[in-house]
């Protein structure tokens, strides 16, 4: 259930233009790149201190080549990377609330179980671009038993929330501003989507669950 995507990250920017963003951007990112009211919960891993650090430089890379293409900058301080989604949407919906609730407290059951474990070593892959929505830095575990144990927490709380498809380990860098942009555009954040050599330490004791009212504003609970 872990997708590593190793071919399709090298050539995930289409090759000609124009560069269209995903239809439901919209739901996140307002057209002028403020982020959109999105209400949700998920379940986190939180990074140290070191490794957001390392992440800020690596997000002004890609603003200051292609600003132009990207929503407002997400805050340092949110960096995380994403175990398992659970409830999202506009919130409005009858009974969001309740199936929040309901996942949070079947999600916290199965953290709890983990949060004693051995950290995960994690070394990162490259930037790339995921589903024409946002810019990501892929995560890869560093051995065989990292990867069952990691894919071990993401089945389980595939129990509450059922996704039907496989983690793909990543820490979200940047969302797009919608719309379509040409070969100028993406030949300038081309040479930003390229391998990084960080290693990432994830520990069962930072795995939370979080609350989200939009992409950058999430808080522990």
């Amino acid at each position: 259930m872990i997708n590593l995507l190793s071919d399709y990250i090298w050539q995930s920017l289409p090759q000609y233009a124009p560069f269209e963003t995903n239809p439901n951007l919209r739901k996140k990112v307002t057209d002028d790149g403020k982020m959109r009211s999105y209400r949700g919960n998920t379940a986190v891993f939180l990074l140290d201190d070191g490794t957001k650090r390392a992440l800020q430089g690596l997000r002004d890379e890609l603003y200051s080549v292609a600003g132009e293409m990207l929503s407002e900058k997400l805050q340092t301080d949110i960096f995380h990377m994403t175990l398992h989604d659970l409830v999202n949407g506009f919130g409005t919906e009858e009974g969001f609330d309740a199936c929040m609730a309901d996942a949070e407290y079947k999600a916290r059951e199965i953290i709890s179980r983990f949060q004693s474990d051995e950290p995960l070593r994690m070394h990162t892959t490259r930037m790339f671009n995921m589903v024409n929505t946002s810019i990501v830095l892929g995560l890869a575990p560093a051995d065989d038993e990292t990867h069952r144990r990691l894919d071990e927490m993401y089945c389980a709380l595939e129990t509450v929330v059922p996704l039907g498809y496989a983690l793909t380990p990543h820490i979200t860098m940047a969302y797009y501003k919608p719309g379509s942009y040409g070969q100028e555009a993406m030949e300038r954040l081309r040479p930003a989507l390229r391998e990084v050599d960080l290693w990432v330490t994830l520990r069962p004791k930072d795995l939370v669950l979080q609350i989200f009212s939009d992409m950058n504003h999430y808080r522990t609970i």
